[in-house]
């Protein structure tokens, strides 16, 4: 029974990678779009207003460039479980995945806490 279920995991775990890889591509788009509006100069008059819009506006700035920094931490990791080799990829790569599940889920749950902070700084801005 444990043969078997190495072998499916095996056999998914390109799809698991490719998942990952396309969720760490979609956040950076996010974040990116976000960064780029925050560097209008409309945006930027505003990080100069002091107080409560301020001091969101600023953390959203903040929660952004912390994002994009664990988003590459989390992108190098994947990077480093789906590279390819000749001899038993799919076992090999679901063995690279296996021991980086740990590290993944770390990554994740951060970008998940930024993405909740962006999003509770976000509406109450727009409140």
């Amino acid at each position: 029974m444990m043969l078997k279920d190495f072998y499916d995991s095996a056999a998914i775990a390109d799809t698991k990678v490719k998942c990952l890889l396309t969720e760490v591509e979609s956040f950076t788009q996010v974040l990116r779009l976000m960064a780029e509006t925050l560097e209008q100069e409309k945006i930027q008059t505003s990080f100069q207003v002091t107080g409560h819009i301020g001091n969101h506006l600023s953390n959203l700035a903040t929660s952004i460039r912390d994002g994009q920094e664990t988003l590459l931490q989390l992108q190098e990791t994947i990077e480093r479980v789906n590279k390819s080799v000749t001899l038993l990829n799919g076992p090999r790569k679901h063995l690279r995945l296996r021991s980086a599940a740990d590290e993944i889920a770390i990554y994740q749950q951060q970008i998940r806490s930024y993405r909740d902070t962006l999003q509770l700084t976000l509406q109450t801005v727009i409140l």
